[in-house]
């Protein structure tokens, strides 16, 4: 039902969400290459058929192959995934452009915003990748723990690109029975929806380790989403966008799901009551943390107010008590 010619594909990273795409490509029989920097996790991928730091004994497709060799693995790339944090992205592209010969499509996966100009990661790429050697820009947003994909249980997703012919053809490598895609040319509203969901997840942790109360948690998720909306607002997005798998769906997976780093992260600091403390004793990449920054200091500088987004800044940047401020923003929420 949904064959499709085999292409390859490179996966710049070896993290969980990256080799659970693998598994799902592979699954389609398309060709993929990872690229990783640490040589004991690539020759796991090779030898052993496992990413034993993310999924233990789990094994995945046999034909799936890492490289420590960034030229190797883009060298007959048709399409190039970020599968990499939102730090990593800028020092990737600069490697794309001194490498890669032959026009591509970059299929981004990392949810955030880019800290220095506050722009969804569309723009940034646009603007700093060598224009002859990108035939295109996409992304795969959605509701997705990497460990249920890798089980193959039903997950929907939206394939995201300004061109819809582009979207399509995303779609299309990476849909099957159990990896539903969409296709939508909403880039810049999937973009915003994904990164802001992490940093509303944070704060849903929070209060779920306040109150253990489920009507605090829905009533935060909402103002998270409304205020999501606010910040948008003055992009060009389609109000729609926030209600499918890559806005709302995205945003209540990791609102409410125990599986959802950015949800524990403020569950833990809502135990401790002291952002301080976790945050320096956390070793994995939280992007909401940073997305959180961003957005508050662009929010500032274009005179918005999001109440729930300044709190959260508040007990992360400022080490306010959670105790202290999550109960005192739902009088404020902005509906």
């Amino acid at each position: 039902m949904f064959k499709n010619e085999s292409k390859n594909i490179t996966i710049i990273g070896t993290g969980a969400y990256g080799t659970v795409l693998a598994n799902v490509l592979t699954d389609n029989d398309h060709h993929v290459t990872m690229f990783g920097i640490e040589e004991e996790q690539v020759n796991d991928i090779n030898n052993n058929h496992l990413n034993s730091r993310f999924f233990r004994d789990v094994k995945i497709n046999s034909t799936i192959k890492a490289t420590t060799s960034f030229s190797a693995a883009v060298e007959n790339a048709d399409y190039i995934i970020l599968g990499i944090p939102v730090i990593a992205i800028k020092t990737i592209i600069a490697k794309i452009n001194e490498v890669v010969k032959h026009p591509v499509v970059i299929i981004n996966v990392a949810k955030g915003l880019d800290w220095d100009t506050h722009e969804v990661l569309s723009v940034e790429v646009n603007r700093t990748i060598n224009p002859k050697i990108m035939r295109a820009y996409a992304g795969l947003y959605g509701p997705s723990i990497a460990q249920e994909v890798l089980e193959r249980k039903p997950t929907c997703m939206m394939a995201v690109s300004d061109d819809l012919a582009v979207a399509k053809e995303v779609r299309d490598l990476f849909r099957n029975e159990y990896f539903i895609v969409f296709a939508d040319n909403d880039v810049v509203g999937a973009e915003y929806g994904v990164a802001l969901k992490n940093s509303v997840a944070i704060a849903a942790g929070m209060a779920s380790g306040l109150y253990a109360s489920d009507n605090a948690k829905a009533s935060l998720i909402t103002m998270g989403l409304n205020e999501t909306k606010i910040f948008a607002s003055q992009k060009k997005i389609k109000i729609e966008t926030f209600i499918n798998f890559a806005g709302l769906a995205d945003l209540i997976l990791t609102a409410t799901s125990p599986k959802s780093r950015n949800f524990n992260l403020g569950w833990e600091i809502a135990q401790s009551d002291d952002a301080k403390t976790v945050l320096e004793a956390h070793s994995t990449t939280v992007e909401g943390v940073l997305t959180c920054k961003t957005v508050v200091h662009s929010a500032r500088e274009n005179n918005l107010y999001l109440p729930l987004f300044e709190a959260l800044y508040a007990i992360l940047f400022n080490n306010k008590k959670p105790s202290t401020v999550i109960n005192s923003i739902f009088a404020q929420a902005i509906i």
